[in-house]
C-alpha cells in the first residue's frame, strides 16, 4: 500500500501511550537482566565443588547460598529468550504500532494479530515470573514469546496497552468488532481509505470511551491523553464527524457533539451494508445526541415561594406527578 501521510501525525497523537508501553518494556528488560546477572549457575557450582564435593552437596542449593539465585540451564535459556524478545521490542521503531488491513480482510483479525505481536513483551515478562517461581513448563509456556493475545493480558498490562494505528478500506471498517479490545488503556486510530458508512464508530459509544470521527488527523491530538480507552477514525471521504468525550458530562447528550453531518443521504449499498442500515447509523447518532426536552404543552405545577420546607414541596410535587399522592 502507498504510504499514508496521516500515519506519522497519528503516531504523534499516541506519543503518551507509546511512552507508557515502552517504559513497561524497558523495566521488564531490566528485571530479566538483573536476574540473569545474579545467577551463579548450577553448572558453575558443580565445577567449583569438584567431583568429590558435587557427589555429596546439592549444587543448586550451594549456588543459591552463594548468590541467592540458581538457574538450571533450561531456565536460563528461557530467560535469555525472554530478554531477546524484550530487547527486540525495545529497539523497534514506531512501525510496531501500525498495521494495515489488506482489502477484503478482517479489521478485527488484523488488529488482534498486531496486538498479539506487541503483547509478546507481556508474555516475556510473564515467562520470567514463571521461571523465577519454579512454575515454568516448556510445553505450556514457550508460546508466550511467540504471540500473547489480548485476551490473556492482565489489568496492569491493559493499563500499559501498546496503542495501534490501523489503515483500513472504508468498505472493511466493521468498527463494532473492536469493542472487545477497548478496555482501560487501549488507544486506537483508524485511518480510513475511500468510502465508508457514515457513522461506523457510533456502535462503540460507551460512557467511559473517548470516540472521535473526523476528516482532519490534527483533530485527534488529545487522543493519547485520554485516561481511559479511546478510538478515533480519520476519513478521506464524506462521513459524520463527531466527538464523544467522557469528561464532558454525565448524560450522553452532554458527552456527544456532532460537528458535521454528511451533505447527502447514503446513495448505495457499501460492502453489503444497505442504504437503510447506513441511514440507521445516522439516525442512531442523531438520537443519542438529542437533548431531552419536556413534552409539548407541558406546564410545571405552580408552587408558591415560601410555602413550607423546599424538600417537602419537592417531594409533594414528585408524588403528584407520579400519581402516588392520590393512592394510584
Amino acid at each position: 500500500m502507498p504510504s499514508d501521510a496521516r500515519l506519522q501525525p497519528a503516531l504523534e497523537a499516541l506519543r503518551r501511550p507509546i511512552a507508557a508501553y515502552r517504559s513497561y518494556v524497558a523495566a521488564a528488560r531490566e528485571r530479566v537482566r538483573t536476574l540473569l546477572a545474579s545467577d551463579h549457575g548450577v553448572d558453575r557450582a558443580r565445577h567449583e565443588l569438584g567431583p568429590f564435593g558435587a557427589s555429596r552437596i546439592d549444587a543448586a542449593r550451594f549456588a543459591a547460598l552463594q548468590r541467592g539465585v540458581a538457574l538450571e540451564p533450561l531456565a536460563r535459556a528461557r530467560l535469555d529468550a525472554a530478554a531477546a524478545v524484550l530487547g527486540e521490542i525495545d529497539a523497534a521503531d514506531d512501525s510496531i504500532f501500525a498495521a494495515d488491513v489488506a482489502p477484503g480482510d478482517s479489521l478485527r483479525v488484523t488488529a488482534a494479530r498486531a496486538l498479539a505481536r506487541t503483547g509478546r513483551a507481556f508474555g516475556a515478562a510473564t515467562l520470567v515470573e514463571l521461571v523465577r517461581s519454579g512454575r515454568y513448563d516448556a510445553e505450556r509456556h514457550d508460546r508466550l514469546l511467540e504471540s500473547f493475545a489480548y485476551d490473556w493480558w492482565t489489568r496492569t498490562e491493559r493499563e500499559h496497552s501498546p496503542p495501534l494505528v490501523v489503515s483500513v478500506d472504508g468498505a472493511d471498517l466493521r468498527a463494532g468488532s473492536l469493542a472487545e479490545v477497548l478496555d482501560v488503556g487501549m488507544h486506537l486510530v483508524l485511518l480510513v481509505r475511500g468510502a465508508s458508512t457514515p457513522a461506523p464508530l457510533v456502535r462503540l459509544l460507551t460512557p467511559g470511551t473517548l470516540v472521535i470521527q473526523t476528516g482532519d488527523v490534527r483533530a485527534i491530538g488529545s487522543l493519547g491523553a485520554s485516561p481511559g480507552p479511546a478510538i478515533a477514525a480519520v476519513f478521506e471521504q464524506e462521513a459524520a464527524f463527531f466527538t464523544h468525550d467522557p469528561a464532558a458530562g454525565s448524560a450522553l447528550w452532554q458527552r456527544l457533539t456532532i460537528l458535521r453531518r454528511p451533505a447527502s443521504a447514503p446513495a448505495k449499498t457499501l460492502a453489503g451494508i444497505s442504504q437503510r442500515q447506513q441511514r440507521e447509523e445516522l439516525l442512531q447518532l442523531e438520537a443519542l445526541a438529542e437533548r431531552p426536552a419536556l413534552p409539548a404543552g407541558y406546564t410545571a405545577p405552580f408552587i408558591p415561594e415560601g410555602t413550607g420546607d423546599p424538600t417537602d414541596r419537592l417531594t409533594a410535587w414528585l408524588l403528584t406527578e407520579s400519581g402516588l399522592a392520590s393512592g394510584q
